[in-house]
């Protein structure tokens, strides 16, 4: 996939036509799902996708932002096995689903919910595994529009973009989000392209998030990279979670296709940094 050009351009769609997608292209992203790579190998996820008629009268009162469900043709379940961090793997996975199904012409967007046994119980799912995410699939009706700015022409020094679906705040700059040795001291675009890494910081921070906070921020220090999240009170544990796994999800992406394949690592490296305390460190890797 071309995965930059993919990153820049997909939204969110929350309005659908009522086309349900050829089996042809559900067999598509079905292949492409079970060869895929996971954040977490070893742990065992398993897919459903439903329509439209098993779903949204079921959840239209409790799922989606404020309880708001979106009303699509298809909606695919990311059910996983309860192991330490399965929820940012099933957020890594089924946002590089996301990614497909574009590619594929096919809309998506993520359905908020912070209860998956309830849902479960909704829909009749039996099983022992958690249903982590709830991605609504179809062609979007088009009244939505997407606005990209600073892509196609890529200047790294003064890279801003206006992004994407519901909002029109811009995304925060290499420089806001990338700290080198230190937090605090904020990157200076250049000598992050002269490591390398400015095209994979540039679309990592192109990650949707959780009401578009934006919480990542990265610090580079000597070869690693540490990945420090924001911790947010009006968002639940799970959307901080998922919005984690997306963000790996699209700097392993760059890396990997431009660089050399690399893997993060969850947990926090043997380096103590000083950090606000409204931030956690979760993962690391190796440059």
């Amino acid at each position: 996939m071309e995965y930059k050009d993919l990153i820049a351009r997909m939204k969110s769609v929350r309005n659908y036509k009522k086309d349900v997608i050829s089996p042809e292209i559900i067999l598509k992203l079905k292949d492409y799902y079970n060869k895929s790579k996971r954040l977490v190998e070893d742990i065992d996820i398993e897919v459903m996708l439903k329509n439209r008629d098993e779903v949204y009268d079921k959840l239209k009162d409790h799922a989606g932002y404020n309880d708001i469900m979106i009303d699509a043709p298809h909606y695919i379940m990311f059910l996983s096995e309860e192991k330490d961090h399965y929820i940012e793997n099933v957020g890594y996975a089924a946002q590089d689903v996301r990614l497909k199904a574009y590619e594929l012409g096919i809309g998506s967007c993520w359905i908020t919910m912070c209860d998956g046994d309830s849902i479960k119980e909704r829909l009749n799912i039996n099983t022992d595994k958690k249903l982590t995410a709830i991605i609504a699939l179809g062609f979007d009706d088009n009244k939505n529009k997407t606005v990209v700015e600073n892509v196609s022409e890529y200047n790294p020094s003064k890279a801003s973009v206006s992004i994407v679906e519901d909002n029109v705040s811009e995304r925060l700059r290499i420089s806001d989000v990338v700290y080198m040795k230190k937090w605090g001291e904020n990157a200076d675009p250049d000598e992050v392209a002269n490591l390398g890494l400015l095209e994979a910081f540039f679309y990592a921070r192109l990650a949707p998030s959780t009401k578009n906070r934006q919480p990542w921020r990265f610090i580079y220090d000597d070869g690693m990279v540490v990945l420090a999240m924001r911790n947010d009170e009006n968002i639940c544990e799970y959307e901080d979670k998922i919005d984690t796994g997306i963000v790996m999800l699209y700097y392993q992406l760059i890396v990997d296709n431009t660089l050399f394949k690399m893997n993060w690592k969850l947990g926090q490296p043997d380096k103590k940094y000083e950090i606000p305390t409204d931030y956690n460190i979760v993962a690391y890797c190796i440059n």
